[in-house]
């Protein structure tokens, strides 16, 4: 998973691009097949905004947050966007196909 943290009317130190990528590490699950994360921070007069795309092999999810303090920021995008994942994620596995030694069990148990 490739992890990009862009700046904007500030630079990225060392601690932020640290912190950004050790949050970021999490969104990494294998079912959606993660490719890449996008992490642009941006500073306006006294407070943050923080926007995450994630892009996966067939989706895209997004989330924004605006906030006084960048670590919390990054905290709660990170956050909006895991939420995300959880759904799809579960959307995903719900339309799988079951097994057709799973079926007959199933169709034994009825009867």
């Amino acid at each position: 998973m490739l992890i990009n943290v862009t700046g904007r009317q500030f630079e990225i130190t060392p601690a932020i691009q640290t912190q950004a990528e050790n949050v970021l590490a999490v969104l990494d699950i294998p079912a959606l097949k993660v490719q890449s994360v996008n992490a642009v921070m941006s500073r306006e007069k006294n407070h943050f905004q923080v926007s995450l795309v994630l892009n996966c092999k067939s989706h895209t999810l997004k989330a924004e947050v605006e906030d006084f303090d960048l670590y919390r920021a990054l905290d709660a995008a990170t956050a909006k966007v895991e939420a995300q994942c959880q759904g799809l994620k579960e959307k995903i596995q719900e339309h799988r196909a079951t097994a057709v030694g799973e079926t007959d069990a199933a169709q034994a148990q009825e009867n």
